[in-house]
C-alpha cells in the first residue's frame, strides 16, 4: 500500500528542479546587475579637482 500518490513523485523533482532553476536564475540576474553601468557607475562623470595643463606634451617637449 502506497501512502502518496504515484503522482508525487514527479510533482516533487519538478518541485525541486523548478526550485534549483529559480535559485540559480535569481544568482545570475543579482551577479548582472552587481555589473551593471548602473551599480558601477561606468558614465557618470566625476569633477576633476586638479586642474591639469597639457602645455608640455603639446609645444613644450615637442
Amino acid at each position: 500500500m502506497q501512502i502518496f500518490h504515484r503522482s508525487t513523485n514527479t510533482i516533487s523533482r519538478a518541485t525541486i528542479f523548478g526550485a534549483v532553476f529559480v535559485v540559480s536564475v535569481a544568482l545570475w540576474a543579482m551577479i548582472q546587475f552587481q555589473r551593471s553601468p548602473y551599480v558601477t557607475y561606468e558614465k557618470v562623470a566625476r569633477p576633476q579637482p586638479v586642474p591639469f595643463s597639457h602645455q608640455h606634451h603639446v609645444a613644450g617637449l615637442g
